[in-house]
């Protein structure tokens, strides 16, 4: 006979009573008397340290805090120990199991997460790029990250002509260009899935130079940047990247608990995206295909990448991170090198 701890499964109220075994059954004493059949009883995985807890048909339950009783109790049930139990208190197949969960958790964070985001982002509604798009711009608009331009209107009326010149005769969505002042992000472009690109006045003013020399390589710079920024949303690179956090977010919470802040942040995780290596070569491939179509030349959009690049490496990092056109991408000789090899692409 132990002492237990004794609910009815009606009411959260403890009875304290004296449990015993004999004759097929179990008994209790005390504040209440039961006696259940043993085949009807069962008794929960036993963890060390812990009481041992057993499930009645009626939906009652009893803890029993002697560890002297678990045992008898285990015999009087024909408790087994499941075979999963009997693997952890194995050595080597407690390793083997760790190894095999450890390998299943990475395939799927290396393959099985890429190839479920490609398949649902078929599957989001043009609708959804319209409105992450617009809820990212004003986002950004609200945090003073953007801000209005300081560049002249014909200077923004011949950048808005060059995004005409090198975007697809019939794009996916209509495209649109806006042209920011914007410090904290410094020299950059940004792609937005409602077929907004955003051009910052830094950016501009970087690739002219100190002259503020708006010349044919300038152009041809730019317009290398722009047709970057239309392959991204020709191949829907933001909802792609967006549905693999989510994903990925998903599993985090999933293995380390906290879903609270899976889905929160949505246009916050599109203003601070950074697409995958293969989205931006894939980019730059559009890029050099569109200035190839139009007769534009390469090489001022290879010298870009590399003087970003240098630029970028002698920033601390804090700036580095916030200015993602430099370090979000692939490293600036390597696009530069892959640009003027791009076939048919002109360099001079």
């Amino acid at each position: 006979m132990s002492a237990a701890h004794y609910f009815d499964g009606r009411s959260a109220r403890l009875h304290v009573v004296d449990l015993s075994t004999g004759n097929g059954a179990i008994h209790l004493s005390g504040e209440t008397m039961r006696s259940y059949p043993a085949p009807e009883t069962r008794l929960a995985e036993p963890f060390r340290h812990t009481p041992a807890v057993l499930y009645f048909a009626d939906g009652a339950r009893a803890e029993v805090h002697d560890p002297a009783m678990r045992a008898m109790l285990a015999e009087t049930l024909g408790y087994r120990k499941s075979w999963v139990v009997r693997w952890q208190e194995h050595t080597a197949a407690a390793l083997a199991g760790l190894a095999l969960l450890v390998g299943l958790i990475a395939s799927a964070w290396h393959w099985g997460i890429p190839a479920a985001a490609e398949r649902l982002s078929r599957e989001v509604p043009p609708a959804a790029d319209q409105a992450l798009g617009r809820n990212a711009l004003a986002l950004l608009e609200r945090q003073g990250l953007l801000r209005p331009s300081r560049l002249s209107e014909d200077r923004i009326a011949a950048l808005a002509g060059i995004l005409q010149r090198v975007q697809p005769a019939a794009p996916r969505i209509p495209l649109r260009l806006r042209v920011y002042a914007a410090p904290q992000l410094g020299a950059n472009a940004l792609a937005f899935p409602d077929g907004t690109i955003v051009l910052t006045d830094e950016m501009v003013r970087m690739v002219m130079g100190r002259d503020n020399d708006f010349d044919a390589r300038a152009a041809a710079a730019l317009a290398g940047v722009l047709a970057h920024e239309v392959g991204h949303i020709e191949m829907r690179h933001s909802v792609r990247t967006i549905t693999r956090s989510s994903l990925t977010a998903a599993l985090s919470a999933t293995l380390f608990g906290d879903f609270s802040a899976v889905a929160a942040g949505l246009p916050a995780v599109l203003t601070n995206m950074e697409y995958s290596r293969e989205m931006e070569l894939a980019a730059d491939d559009h890029a050099a295909r569109a200035l190839q179509a139009n007769g534009v030349p390469t090489a001022p959009l290879a010298d870009l990448f590399l003087h970003l690049d240098e630029r970028a490496s002698k920033l601390p990092k804090f700036m580095r991170q916030a200015m993602s056109y430099a370090s979000s991408h692939p490293g600036g000789d390597a696009r530069s090198q892959r640009l003027r090899k791009a076939p048919g692409s002109q360099t001079d």
